[in-house]
């Protein structure tokens, strides 16, 4: 039987967790090398510092589609990179993805509530862990992808709602509808912030449809979590959305232009389907295929175990706890009911949402770090002894943690500065206008020119010079046809020849002969060419 002793052991090893936790993590990040990601070099560095500088809607498409992605979630990083030393900053934003591990231990330790305040803690601690420790999110660790930051939105709602269960199941109506809106309003700010995270704000939405309370009752949790979820959006995104509205005609712009139809881009959605299985098989059973082959999910490959055995353990668990219901056996789950029923009912929708609209897999780190503790829901559902399922557990965790193999998104060593890039001298900077080509990542060194240069991309993800039905284009030719300075030519080196291509489609002609080149620590050296205008274009780039 617990004691008083166990029980305040319990609670000091709780709170030093969650304390210390976060900054365990911070140092961690330290061991993985400064972040050299390619979306930091696309759009990550220069969307938030064209915002601190009022360059938005100066520069033109310097950051390729992403130029027009939130840049308030990109603020903090930038802020930290830009005044501290980069092992400082690169501490900090660890710790600040750290605070998952904390957020996991209040959820896991609220669905082990019957056990002893001891044991309850020490499982907990374990599962947080393993759940900062996935493939996936220890790829993210350190890096501005912010996956594993909207997902502390994801985490602090969840632990909200599983702290406030039972309570909320019967409780006075008021209070339980004010809990899950505020949990629902966390959600929301992650999904205005990072709008991928509307799979986890749908599936958080529909858990409670499965709560075991009277069916009115989950139906006002549900529909105040909605609310919450609302509020959320707009206290996370609204401003953004406004902005592209009010510019653009589409509060997603250029995402689901098929409905709002704004001239400025073409007629489509947008979507990113190069992670799309190639059929219907491939898609029904998802796991079994990025599991071994990550490459079609993401970029970089990696291993994790985690979601595949969810996978196949989740329908087993159900048919177990169905077939104990049929039976009238009422077995005794490892974790408890309603919390149970709320956290796979919610991952199950989450992960059909995934595999429907995106298929990237770092848009599914948050459900990776939530999968240990749902794996240990899924092995208590079977009918099984406690003492085989525990057993089970326990092996299921082991070798998912031991054949984890971390993604790398690109790394450097450390150095004093996050970003630094050699501009040579620029004469008539106040003049002068740099044309941007090729689709590789090279908008983070804008921040190095002279703040007076104007940056104009020709060539993109979104738009080149030989689009049609974007109405973009009208917009680039227009800025080329109105500058009366000086124009230089921003690629890397190997672009170079298309870059010139690019060009001469828009009147201007690429010198190769009067190239600089610009070196900088994150990644290939780019070249900054003279260009000179033409007279006549050709219609397409070969």
């Amino acid at each position: 039987m617990p004691t008083i002793d166990d029980d305040r052991r319990a609670r000091l090893i709780g709170r030093a967790f969650l304390l210390l936790a976060p900054v365990a993590y911070g140092l961690l990040t330290l061991t993985f090398g400064m972040d050299a990601n390619w979306d930091l070099r696309n759009y990550h560095w220069y969307n938030a510092y064209a915002l601190l500088t009022g360059r938005i809607g100066r520069d033109l498409l310097p950051a390729q589609m992403p130029t027009f992605y939130s840049p308030f979630l990109d603020v903090p990083f930038y802020w930290l990179a830009t005044h501290l030393p980069a092992r400082a900053a690169g501490f900090l934003w660890g710790t600040l993805q750290g605070i998952n591990l904390s957020l996991l231990y209040l959820v896991a330790s609220s669905c082990f509530r019957n056990g002893p305040a001891l044991q309850r803690s020490l499982i907990a601690m374990a599962l947080a862990v393993m759940g900062g420790l996935g493939g996936g999110a220890l790829g993210l660790i350190g890096t501005t992808f912010q996956d594993n930051v909207v997902s502390l939105g994801v985490l602090g709602a969840l632990a909200i709602i599983a702290g406030s269960l039972p309570g909320i199941l019967d409780g006075r109506p008021l209070p339980s509808f004010a809990r899950v809106a505020a949990a629902g309003l966390l959600a929301g700010v992650a999904m205005g912030l990072k709008n991928p995270t509307v799979i986890y704000a749908v599936g958080l939405c529909l858990g409670f449809l499965a709560l075991p309370a009277r069916p009115w009752r989950r139906l006002w949790l549900a529909f105040f979590f909605g609310i919450g979820v609302l509020a959320g959006l707009a206290l996370g995104g609204g401003v953004w959305m406004a902005h592209l509205w009010h510019d653009y005609g589409n509060p997603v712009f250029p995402h689901m232009n098929h409905i709002f139809k704004s001239p400025f881009a073409a007629i489509s959605d947008y979507v990113n389907v190069s992670f799309f299985p190639p059929g219907l098989w491939q898609r029904l059973f998802f796991p079994f295929v990025f599991t071994f082959s990550p490459l079609t999910v993401g970029e970089v490959p990696f291993f994790d175990l985690r979601v595949l055995a969810l996978f196949v353990l989740v329908p087993l668990g159900a048919v177990g706890a169905l077939i104990g219901w049929s039976l009238h056996r009422r077995n005794e789950w490892l974790t408890e009911r309603p919390a149970t029923r709320f956290l796979l009912t919610a991952l199950s929708v989450t992960y059909a949402l995934w595999v429907v609209m995106f298929c990237i897999y770092r848009y599914l780190v948050p459900l990776e770090m939530l999968a240990p503790l749902a794996l240990v829901m899924t092995v208590g559902l079977l009918p099984l002894s406690r003492r085989l399922r525990i057993g089970l557990a326990a092996a299921l965790l082991a070798l998912v943690q031991l054949t984890v193999q971390p993604a790398d998104w690109g790394r450097v060593a450390w150095a004093d500065k996050w970003v630094t890039a050699d501009v040579p001298p620029i004469e008539d900077a106040d003049d002068t206008m740099v044309v941007m080509a090729g689709y590789w990542a090279i908008s983070h060194v804008i921040p190095s020119f002279p703040p007076r240069v104007t940056f104009v991309r020709i060539q993109s993800n979104f738009l080149q010079p030989d689009s049609v039905g974007n109405g973009h284009l009208a917009i680039l030719k227009d800025k080329l046809a109105s500058h009366r300075g000086s124009f230089l030519m921003l690629s890397t080196i190997p672009d170079t020849p298309g870059a010139a291509k690019a060009a001469a489609l828009l009147g201007l002609r690429l010198d190769p002969q009067r190239c600089r080149p610009i070196p900088n620590n994150l990644g290939e050296t780019l070249n900054l060419c003279a260009v000179d205008r033409t007279a006549g274009n050709r219609e397409t780039v070969e």
